[in-house]
């Protein structure tokens, strides 16, 4: 039989993640990738599998929360999620069009950024009130 954690010790314990220790990995595992690779008789599976862990694990290290902002995620929408799993699964269907609607969404993009509205909180609006 297992007993009840204490009091002190609920599901809202929080664990500190050392960042920069995340982003030494994520450079050590590519790091090891470029070597092994430099050699004639390395096995790829390595440098393959070393390449990967450093690039999640580099995704990773983006990710996390710093000092100064946010975990990258913290301020992302329900709609936007189901938005970009549906687009990853399109894609994943259907390769060859998302190469032929590429053009278009990128051009859609670039529109989009330029023609979105000022912030309503622009610095001096309330200067004249």
């Amino acid at each position: 039989m297992s007993t009840p954690p204490p009091e002190d010790q609920s599901d809202s314990t929080k664990i500190e993640v050392n960042r920069p220790l995340v982003g030494v990995i994520a450079l050590v595992c590519l790091l090891t990738a470029t070597v092994l690779w430099q050699f004639p008789d390395s096995n790829t599976m390595w440098v393959a599998g070393f390449v990967r862990a450093g690039l999640m694990t580099g995704a990773i290290w983006l990710a996390l929360p710093t000092k100064n902002r946010a975990a990258a995620w913290a301020n992302v929408s329900p709609w936007t999620l189901a938005g970009v799993v549906g687009g990853i699964v399109a894609a994943a269907a259907r390769p060859k069009v998302l190469l032929a609607l590429l053009p278009i969404l990128i051009s859609l993009a670039v529109v989009g950024y330029f023609l979105k509205g000022r912030s309503k909180n622009r610095p001096g609006r309330d200067s004249w009130k």
